[in-house]
């Protein structure tokens, strides 16, 4: 149904947006860290952490519960309902501004939807990469 199809897209668009930032969050580390410490209590500075799938073994549980909350917060809070008609639409700014025209927002969401499409096959392969 027209619906089933609408939750599907705005599932696929958020699992998008989830990879691009994965994506970016898997390089960034090669070249940037952040100063001071990760975790005070279990003296764990960011510049400890290693890169990719090794990184998961080094923060600490709390961590991980942090991003869990915070993920379920987004789940039940801001990215629930789509305040307009097109699907992924949650109301927030297009770098700052609202897309007032249907055609250039549904135009920005397509460009969007293939930019996530193209995260998840990069990030997958990345991960790919670092179990291997």
């Amino acid at each position: 149904t027209a619906e089933d199809f609408e939750r599907r897209r705005a599932t696929e668009l958020k699992h998008g947006r989830v990879a691009m930032a994965a994506f970016v969050g898997y390089l960034v580390p090669e070249v940037f860290k952040f100063p001071g410490y990760l975790s005070t209590s279990a003296d764990v500075k960011f510049e400890d952490v290693p890169n990719g799938l090794n990184a998961l073994a080094v923060v600490p549980g709390f961590g991980w519960a942090q991003i869990v909350c915070v993920i379920g917060w987004l789940e039940i809070g801001p990215f629930l309902f789509s305040k307009s008609d097109v699907a992924g639409d949650f109301g927030w700014p297009y770098f700052g501004r609202q897309i007032q025209d249907p055609e250039e927002k549904a135009f920005k969401l397509n460009i969007e939807l293939n930019n996530g499409r193209a995260a998840m096959f990069g990030i997958m392969g990345l991960l790919m990469q670092d179990a291997i």
